[in-house]
């Protein structure tokens, strides 16, 4: 997942700034990653099958489908709005006419009897688990493979999920990227006018049926359908109605998610088992809520953040001492001298410093780069993180960490050295294009998910409430303590809400997870959101990967010669479960004797 930019923010956790002043201020948090992104013509190469220069924005087909608003209501008329989605069918056509044309070629030499099943096939000896996979999938149709969608604009995962891609023509498989409901272009819109599309004058500043209109997103008030229960039950139908459309309503169909979407797919396979058969989550945290046994570390964010600025992460030991002592200096300048900070963090001379919260601004503003650096502490070069308009270099947090940051003497130098050490850093991130002569600290990267960021906050302020916290020891910052009733009131200021603080236990069970089934979960060490997720197999059908030297679900991403030996093997882990999962599907349909998909 995750959606960041401006001020990018992703669990956009509100947490609690605790000055030398006591001042509360609301402290917004890294989003899960969430951006557009295009593949290189080398990540392309890798799948069979199509023309040089191939895109999969061209490979699939754009779809929009009448969603209801309220899965969850009986009113009449139902509401419905506009969701958008990708359906991408050519590994499976290519598979389906491949065994028409051999089931012909057969039939010429002879009649061969109708196919009852695969659940008697390797009785024999005679088979082998890939016939069983072609039978089975002449039998009960392609599996499906369904993005979840996350809290961004779904064009994103459509390019930058390889591992659907690379793994989709062995299995003949269906590819669908589902856009989550008010992201992207599947924005409830107010109802056009009778006589044409377009909006009257008093529309474009009314609140439509479902919250929002583009370009004016409200910050007070509430968005009652944007819920991630509201968003499943799109995917839920959408994929009843995928299967109805290819004849197949036997199909296996697996969910996969990366960070907010590895939730949702985690979620898919819980509470729509009967819809979904397995779930691929990677770098989902699925245990960052109120209310789990044993309690969620509010800190654990923080502490990955940290780690990867030592010599465990891959950096100098010195740079995360030297991190947490520039904080401390600027934390002291807040309440000394606010404007003694412009010249050696290079701020822009617009940049307000006539207060000690504008200093803690400044302070959230580069702990921000240092987050979203672990999340993009990838092995090569990569503009995911900066949503396509920049590259960073390989492993960027261990540049960030390096020059000044890896001097052991560097606290010796004085306040402004470390400063200056701080804004070379972060500039890492905030300057990859190295043409900024100064920071805006108002702004981030770039500008292209402001909205996002905003309804992501609403989501953290009803279910998504994630509790999360500094402390300066710990971790390398400075101290921002966890205060759920101050986080309540933030949200009841911010947008009129109150969190339900313990739904999402509530709703999705929280760690007691050992009775579900088919669900793999990957974290890497590298990545901060590890700590909340599930890091050990709980069965034999429930199983965690922890992946050294492996970011933000790095295993979702193109393969690269650069992937460290262990992501490599997770994704031939994933893949042998999948094969197992549908395999046991399709003997599963063939026990019940059910009709044939179409070819």
């Amino acid at each position: 997942s995750i959606t960041m930019r401006v001020r990018l923010l992703l669990a956009f956790a509100l947490v609690l700034l605790a000055g030398p002043a006591s001042a509360a201020r609301a402290a917004k948090r890294p989003r899960h990653p969430a951006r557009t992104y295009v593949p290189t013509p080398e990540n392309l190469g890798k799948v069979g099958g199509f023309s040089p220069g191939w895109t999969p924005l061209e490979a699939c087909q754009e779809r929009y489908r009448d969603a209801p608003l309220d899965h969850f209501s009986w009113a009449v008329p139902t509401q419905t709005y506009r969701q958008r989605y990708f359906f991408c069918p050519h590994f499976w056509e290519k598979k389906r006419d491949a065994l028409a044309a051999a089931k012909r070629r057969r039939g010429s030499a002879k009649a061969q009897p109708r196919l009852r099943g695969v659940a008697s096939l390797g009785a024999d000896g005679e088979s082998s688990p890939l016939d069983d996979l072609d039978a089975g999938f002449t039998k009960s149709g392609p599996p499906i493979f369904f993005y979840t969608g996350n809290e961004a604009n779904v064009e994103l995962y459509l390019n930058a999920t390889g591992l659907m891609w690379e793994h989709a023509e062995s299995f003949g498989a269906v590819l669908v990227f589902a856009e989550h409901r008010y992201y992207g272009e599947s924005k409830p819109k107010p109802k056009p006018k009778e006589d044409g599309d377009a909006l009257d004058a008093s529309a474009a500043h009314a609140s439509s049926v479902g919250g929002i209109i583009p370009g004016h997103l409200k910050k007070k008030g509430d968005y009652p359908y944007l819920t991630s229960e509201q968003a499943m039950a799109d995917y839920a139908t959408l994929i009843r109605e995928l299967k109805a459309e290819i004849r197949a309503p036997d199909a296996p169909v697996f969910a996969f998610g990366g960070s907010y979407g590895g939730m949702l797919a985690t979620w898919m396979r819980l509470k729509y088992a009967n819809v979904v058969d397995g779930a691929v989550a990677g770098s989902a945290p699925v245990w960052s809520f109120v209310g789990e046994d044993p309690p969620v570390d509010p800190g654990a964010f923080a502490d990955g953040v940290t780690m990867d600025a030592t010599a465990a992460g891959g950096s100098p030991p010195a740079c995360a001492p030297n991190v947490r002592a520039a904080f401390a200096e600027l934390i002291r300048r807040s309440e000394t001298n606010p404007k003694s900070i412009k010249a050696p963090m290079r701020l822009c001379d617009d940049t307000p410093l006539g207060e000690s919260k504008d200093v803690l601004d400044v302070a959230l503003w580069a702990q921000g780069a240092f987050d979203y650096l672990a999340m993009g502490n990838f092995p090569y070069e990569s503009s995911y993180i900066l949503n396509g308009d920049g590259t960073l270099p390989p492993y960027p947090f261990r540049v960030a960490c390096g020059d000044a940051m890896a001097d052991p003497t560097l606290p010796n130098k004085g306040g402004d050295a470390l400063l200056s050490a701080l804004a070379d850093a972060v500039g890492v991130y905030y300057n990859y294009s190295k043409t900024r002569e100064c920071f805006d600290t108002r702004h981030g990267s770039n500008d292209d998910s402001d909205e996002d960021g905003e309804l992501w906050d609403y989501q953290y302020c009803t279910e998504m409430f994630m509790p999360m916290s500094r402390d300066g020891v710990r971790d390398m910052f400075f101290p921002q303590p966890w205060n759920e009733t101050d986080a309540v009131l933030e949200c009841e200021r911010r947008w009129g809400v109150r969190p339900k603080t313990l739904w999402a236990t509530t709703a999705f069970g929280g760690k007691r997870l050992s009775w579900a089934s088919n669900v793999v979960w990957t974290n890497g060490y590298l990545d901060p959101w590890a700590g909340l997720g599930v890091q050990e197999s709980l069965s034999p059908s429930l199983v965690a990967m922890m992946l050294p030297g492996g970011a933000h679900h790095l295993d979702f991403m193109w393969s690269n010669d650069l992937d460290p030996e262990p992501v490599i093997e997770a994704r031939k882990t994933q893949m042998k479960l999948l094969r197992r999962w549908i395999l046991n599907k399709y003997r599963a349909v063939a026990a019940r004797g059910e009709t044939f998909a179409e070819l």
